[in-house]
């Protein structure tokens, strides 16, 4: 995989910066032409209930195993709590834990309010990817991933997550007057929209390392290969069963709820397509053919 990278032109490099910027930029694109210029309203989720919440958890959980298990071969040297480090990052960059901390301040200049509650989400993936790194060797055909997966996103919704936010809750209450009102409201003008671009290179990095760690293992055939990625980023990212389910839960009807939900799918889809067309371009060669 990475004998493609070596010894490339400068002019190499600059293409495939260049394309990631308009991959990143095109994606969003979708999701802000959406919310400002057709007016479809960002999702309501108050009403989800926890089961919907289970399914979407533990398909995400069962992606990250299908990331651990065929990134292993490239981090077999690291130590394994680097290796937890690692997934815990990725797992958040693409969740855009940090992104989402940073735009909450932006728009309303409470940065440091926004920046603390990003603590719960930022504890939920490093207890994520604990379980995943401990328990994935241990896990032999699909159906034992699949019950890992269900165990995982079971232990998390229904203890450790309440654990975390029971610990944080009161420390977050007690500094509740650092927040405050939007700011800058919507629709959002050039300088929300600015750092919103911007920002948007964490999940956008996210993607592209997650592509380089698991690229040699998927299918030899090019349009499979391409497929399998996009799906693992859509499972771990978690935009494939709230389009599809939790708009079922929206109290504006559910044509309404899958629409509103689908932008975020279809943004995902556009970030996940552009990155595995970018590694199929730039990390295919020399890789072993005899794989299915």
């Amino acid at each position: 995989m990475m004998n493609a990278l070596r010894g490339r032109s400068p002019a190499f490099w600059i293409f495939l910066i260049a394309a990631a910027i308009l991959v990143g930029a095109v994606s969003l694109s979708i999701h802000v032409v959406m919310l400002q210029g057709l007016g479809v309203p960002f999702p309501d989720r108050s009403g989800v209930t926890i089961w919907p919440r289970l399914l979407d958890s533990s398909l995400a959980s069962l992606a990250l195993i299908a990331f651990y298990a065929l990134a292993q071969p490239r981090l077999s040297g690291v130590a394994p709590w680097i290796r937890v480090l690692i997934v815990a990052l990725l797992y958040a960059m693409l969740k855009e834990v940090a992104r989402g901390a940073a735009m909450g301040g932006i728009v309303t200049t409470a940065y440091l309010f926004n920046a603390a509650q990003a603590l719960i989400p930022i504890l939920h993936c490093i207890a994520v990817a604990i379980l995943v790194v401990a328990i994935t060797p241990l896990l032999r055909g699909p159906a034992a991933k699949l019950l890992g997966a269900l165990g995982i996103s079971a232990l998390i919704l229904f203890a450790i997550r309440p654990l975390i936010e029971s610990v944080l809750g009161p420390w977050l209450q007690s500094i509740s007057y650092l927040a405050h009102d939007d700011v800058y409201p919507f629709p959002y003008g050039a300088h929300v929209l600015f750092w919103a671009y911007v920002t948007y290179l964490e999940p956008l990095i996210a993607c592209l390392i997650i592509a380089l760690l698991v690229w040699p293992g998927l299918s030899a055939r090019a349009p499979l290969r391409i497929v399998q990625f996009v799906a693992l980023i859509l499972l771990i990212k978690g935009s494939l069963i709230p389009t599809f389910l939790y708009g079922f839960y929206n109290a504006s009807g559910v044509p309404l709820g899958m629409l509103s939900e689908s932008q975020f799918l279809l943004e995902t889809l556009a970030l996940a397509l552009g990155v595995a067309l970018i590694a199929q371009f730039a990390l295919s060669d020399g890789r072993a053919r005899h794989r299915p």
